[in-house]
């Protein structure tokens, strides 16, 4: 069973002289957890920033409410177990639910298959019981995806993962069988059946609105984040024409007060361009896979 229930919200049919681009809202819930878990901290103060994602998150749900958007959330296990009733809300509310983990745990900083595969029905479990089905969107909360991680989630039935990018603007395929070298050209392994929809690192408001302490000081003013997101969506819509944009944010950073105002006026500004769609990222999967397979050629080196 899906968990996405949203539908996709447009403000008009494409005006001919671009195709159709796709806006994906989506958030990552990671609450407590990510300083909890991949950070190893017991700091009051760390997990007060944590918690203040409860609030931001429902900031986020009264916007796509009273915007009538569609949006994805990933959310790792120990938000559902710590804040149940707000991830209800997400899930009431007709939000796609997607993977994150149960801690916010790395794929890579496991020892064995073993201990990947407990991490992963733990987690699974979570979202099954928030919404009623396994999950099919997957984004990694740390570290990579590597070959064996990859064939975990095509045995699970996942049907894309949101981790990487080979592309800024366009889903591909992900790949097994890569081979590194330095003594000759890359190898590149064989597309899979798990979509690639675009992360990247400029369009996640963590590496912006986070302060980590003395080695990670974001905290760039709303504004600098309105001018680099506005203009990544821009030149999707004037320049490639058609793509789909997919918006990284954290409750825990995007909900602060100023940072809700920037990222309202970016939606009206994206929504006021002809043609622009709002979607879960099931939903452009989905698109994906009924023109495309693994292994098309159109598809190869994007």
């Amino acid at each position: 069973m899906s968990l996405s229930h949203g539908a996709t919200a447009s403000n008009g049919a494409s005006n001919g002289a671009h195709g159709p681009v796709t806006v994906c809202l989506s958030f990552d819930f990671d609450a407590i957890s990510i300083w909890t878990g991949p950070r190893g901290s017991r700091s009051p103060n760390l997990t007060a920033r944590g918690e203040f994602a409860s609030i931001g998150a429902h900031r986020l749900l009264d916007l796509l409410d009273e915007r009538s958007l569609p949006s994805t959330w990933f959310i790792p296990g120990h938000t559902i177990d710590t804040f149940g009733d707000v991830c209800a809300r997400v899930a009431s509310d007709g939000h796609e639910v997607g993977y994150h983990g149960y801690c916010h745990e790395a794929p890579s900083s496991k020892r064995d298959e073993a201990d990947e595969r407990a991490i992963l029905t733990r987690s699974m479990d979570c979202l099954e019981r928030l919404a009623g089905g396994p999950p099919v969107g997957h984004r990694v909360p740390g570290g990579n995806c590597g070959d064996r991680w990859i064939s975990l989630l095509i045995e699970h039935g996942f049907s894309y993962d949101s981790s990487m990018a080979r592309n800024d603007y366009a889903p591909t395929w992900c790949r097994l069988g890569d081979v590194p070298t330095t003594d000759g050209p890359h190898r590149f392994g064989d597309e899979v059946d798990l979509v690639q929809l675009p992360f990247d690192w400029i369009l996640d408001d963590w590496p912006y609105f986070s302060y980590d302490g003395p080695t990670v000081q974001g905290l760039r003013t709303p504004d600098h984040v309105f001018d680099v997101w506005s203009a990544e969506f821009d030149y999707l819509y004037e320049r490639v024409g058609s793509g789909v944009f997919v918006l990284t944010m954290h409750p825990q950073c995007i909900g602060r007060g100023s940072r809700m105002l920037m990222l309202e006026r970016l939606i009206d500004h994206m929504a006021s361009r002809p043609g622009v769609a709002f979607a879960t990222m099931e939903q452009v999967a989905e698109g994906f896979r009924s023109v495309s397979a693994p292994g098309d050629r159109a598809n190869r080196r994007l």
